[in-house]
């Protein structure tokens, strides 16, 4: 059994790409994985990589605690929470009225607001265990890669952005909230990896030159994995970036800074 073996894990959006990846690596590295997906396909593929599977939306508090709670109900703990859940759609501000409230009530409850639910639920479960991890999944927009301008929009993309720069204000703040009771908090802030989700937004048959260019979800996973790995001691408050076409592997960690006085 690995350094992982028996830790007991949730991961949301896991019907498929990079959080279906990560839960079949869990999974491999015997963690007892409980995942979560708005579709009902989670629970076929729930039972093909040997974990348990809930049909319910992240935004949804009642559903958030009966998915933590059956997970405490049949393993005792929690100790890995992986906020992987998002969505993408077009947005900026010229949208139609109605529709741009809508929008934002969904892409902000998928992105932001179901890793804020789950992050409560959990916290004080880990607390009682002894620590914990959380890492949150979000995007390389929040932190550009070599040569690109630190702070850049991409256009039509404003409810998504907003939704992935809002994980930078929880994953910081429960860093330092959360070390002194041994639970670290970090963001994976990856690029374009080949997913369902880019597939859509781009179209089903992207260029080659740029499809050459993509990370796989597995390698999201390995990284996450050794994340994981580094143990109480690990890094904490990190947003971790990794880019499409350069070598995606787990950089060295940043320090988290004292808190100004």
């Amino acid at each position: 059994m690995g350094q992982l073996g028996g830790r007991v894990a949730i991961v949301t959006g896991a019907a498929q790409g990079i959080g279906r990846a990560i839960a079949e690596r869990l999974v491999v590295d015997a963690c007892d994985v409980v995942v979560t997906d708005r579709q009902e396909s989670i629970i076929e593929v729930a039972t093909v990589i040997g974990a348990t599977g809930h049909v319910g939306d992240v935004a949804d508090a009642r559903h958030v605690r009966a998915v933590v709670d059956a997970a405490v109900a049949a393993h005792g703990t929690v100790d890995i929470l992986v906020n992987n859940a998002g969505e993408v759609n077009q947005s900026g501000p010229l949208d139609e009225w109605d529709r741009a409230a809508a929008d934002f009530e969904r892409i902000v409850g998928s992105n932001t607001k179901g890793a804020f639910l789950f992050g409560r639920a959990v916290a004080p479960i880990m607390i009682e265990g002894g620590g914990g991890d959380i890492v949150n999944i979000s995007t390389d927009h929040v932190k550009p890669g070599p040569g690109c301008h630190p702070h850049h929009g991409h256009g039509a993309m404003d409810l998504y952005n907003a939704s992935k720069w809002a994980l930078n204000g929880l994953t910081f703040d429960w860093a330092r909230s959360l070390s002194r009771h041994h639970i670290r908090v970090n963001n994976i802030c990856m690029g374009a990896t080949d997913t369902a989700m880019l597939r859509g937004w781009l179209g089903d048959d992207p260029a080659a030159e740029m499809l050459a260019t993509w990370m796989q979800p597995a390698q999201i996973a390995q990284v996450l994995v050794e994340l994981l790995e580094e143990g109480a001691e690990g890094r904490t408050g990190n947003s971790i970036g990794l880019y499409a076409g350069e070598e995606c592997r787990l950089p060295p960690p940043e320090t988290l800074r004292p808190s100004p006085q």
